[in-house]
């Protein structure tokens, strides 16, 4: 069975590959961290406020 962070962002597409890999990153992060704050979930300043920066950001919903 796939690692839920795997199952659920490895084929995000939101247009550019940084931005895949972002979200993946974010997403395992968080598997990993359940339940955990963000401050405790991300090891440093920048990966956290980088997370907080991606995930506030609004973008417009891409289909297959």
């Amino acid at each position: 069975m796939l690692e839920w962070g795997t199952k659920n962002f490895a084929s995000c597409q939101l247009g550019d590959e940084r931005l895949n890999n972002r979200a993946f990153s974010i997403g395992k992060a968080l598997s990993q961290g359940f339940g955990k704050a963000f401050s405790e979930v991300f090891s440093g300043a920048k990966e956290l406020k980088k997370s907080y920066e991606f995930l506030l950001t609004r973008r417009p919903i891409l289909t297959r």
